[in-house]
């Protein structure tokens, strides 16, 4: 239960096979649990029309759901220290298969909205908690493959519930809810099955033998945990590139939420494309498979400058989220749905392989004592002003705006905001290594 301690699990105390197990079941149930908001994408219509809903009533689904993970990622902080992880995770997960379940069975939109919040709750410490245990548990030269692999599982996800659409047909999107749920609560069991050493970072230096030689590290090392935690707050608020990157992160997730809502009205309305067959695999190419070789690449990239705790990560940030913006500023003035669906398409693949990279980065900027405590935080704001805000954005300026095209071009804008972001915490931390350098050359001199 212990994320906050500043050691890595013992791998001689560790099966590796083991390892790599609960990492694909991780894997697999990051990809499992996103498979509903790809279903929530592809029915719309369908949803629309059963519940006689209107793009703000609909839009409330995704609300709901920000509002459970916010609500989520504000507790987790506290219960991840006094709570058990196995018993955490797996219970959360297991709640968020009910909460589906729930879904195939209601037809009261009230119930389902209820659901959405509930398991937006529990779903979102699947979200944190995650990424954490690759950095604790994977073994180092793993590290990347495994940190991309989790996160690529999430778009793959989206992909299924897609795919779920075309295979079940329109009339079928409660199928896709319980087809979820029950692959998910297979995977929990063999989690529970998993000893729990796998899931709790332990409080004990495996690798320093406890003799009276070494007492004093030990208490010193102790002694460091505890001031720690007790500054916790202060040194996450007061560091400056972990504010921009989360900023920045909760910047791309409003941009790619919006953009969910607005594809396809931009297409019917803006681009006079009324083939629904057209739409959807307008969408797929742009949102899903642009949106997985943009993790890919992210991946790739991370490998190429270093690391998770490369210094070059906000630089390559920067550069990808500028390509992004300009791909994304010309996708509005097309009059083609072919040149809309490339020119989207290059902004949704840098923008993701950006994304990817600014989850390394994350850690790269706090240390490992305080990984736990700064993944709560950032999920807590990003669900405060990224996910939580867009689906009411979209339908505010549907109502402003005669012209679609004028939404994204906003959403651009917002989108250099964040480029201006990763640019102001690479100059910060760069104007901080030469200072350094600079005290360690007066602190030369002095001494000579």
């Amino acid at each position: 239960m212990d994320l906050n301690i500043n050691e890595k699990a013992s791998n001689n105390s560790l099966s590796e096979s083991i390892i790599w197990l609960l990492m694909s079941i991780i894997s697999l149930i990051h990809g499992l649990i996103c498979i509903s908001p790809g279903i929530l994408s592809s029915y719309v219509t369908e949803l629309k029309q059963e519940f006689n809903l209107t793009d703000a009533k609909y839009g409330n689904l995704g609300t709901v759901y920000g509002l459970g993970s916010l609500l989520g990622s504000l507790i987790f902080t506290f219960v991840i220290k006094i709570i058990n992880n196995k018993f955490l995770i797996c219970g959360m997960i297991t709640i968020n298969c009910f909460c589906n379940f729930i879904f195939f069975f209601t037809i009261n939109f009230s119930i389902l909205l209820f659901s959405r919040f509930i398991s937006g709750f529990a779903s979102v410490f699947c979200f944190i908690y995650f990424p954490i245990w690759v950095e604790n548990f994977a073994m180092k030269k793993w590290v990347n493959f495994m940190q991309t692999t989790v996160q690529v599982a999430n778009t793959i996800g989206n992909i299924i519930g897609y795919f779920i659409y075309l295979i079940l047909g329109s009339n079928k999107w409660k199928d896709g809810f319980f087809i979820e749920s029950f692959s998910v609560l297979i995977l929990v069991l063999i989690m529970i099955i998993i000893p729990g050493k796998y899931y709790n970072k332990n409080k004990e230096k495996k690798d320093i033998e406890v003799t009276n030689s070494n007492s004093m590290e030990i208490e010193k090392n102790k002694e460091i945990v505890i001031n720690n935690e007790e500054n916790i707050t202060k040194e996450i608020i007061c560091n400056f590139p972990f504010i921009m990157i989360v900023l920045y992160r909760a910047n791309r997730i409003f941009i790619f939420q919006a953009l969910n809502f607005w594809f396809s009205d931009f297409l019917q309305n803006s681009l006079s494309e009324k083939n629904p067959k057209i739409i959807f695999w307008s969408y797929s190419i742009t949102m899903v498979l642009s949106s997985l070789i943009g993790n890919i690449l992210g991946g790739i990239i991370i490998n190429k400058i270093g690391g998770t705790r490369s210094k070059l990560s906000f630089i390559s940030m920067a550069i990808l989220q500028l390509l992004s913006v300009i791909f994304g500023v010309f996708s509005p003035l097309s009059n083609s749905v072919l040149y809309f669906t490339i020119l989207m398409s290059m902004y949704i693949l840098l923008n993701s392989a950006s994304g990817i990279i600014s989850i390394s980065a994350t850690f790269a900027v706090v240390s490992e004592l305080l990984a736990g405590p700064a993944n709560g935080v950032y999920s807590f704001v990003v669900n405060l002003i990224g996910f939580l805000p867009a689906p009411y954005f979209y339908a505010v300026l549907k109502k402003i705006f005669k012209k679609e095209g004028y939404t994204i071009l906003l959403l651009m804008f917002y989108g250099f905001i964040g480029f201006i972001e990763l640019v102001g915490a690479d100059i910060y931390m760069r104007a901080k290594k030469i200072k350094l350098y600079r005290q360690k050359i007066f602190a030369f001199r002095e001494e000579n």
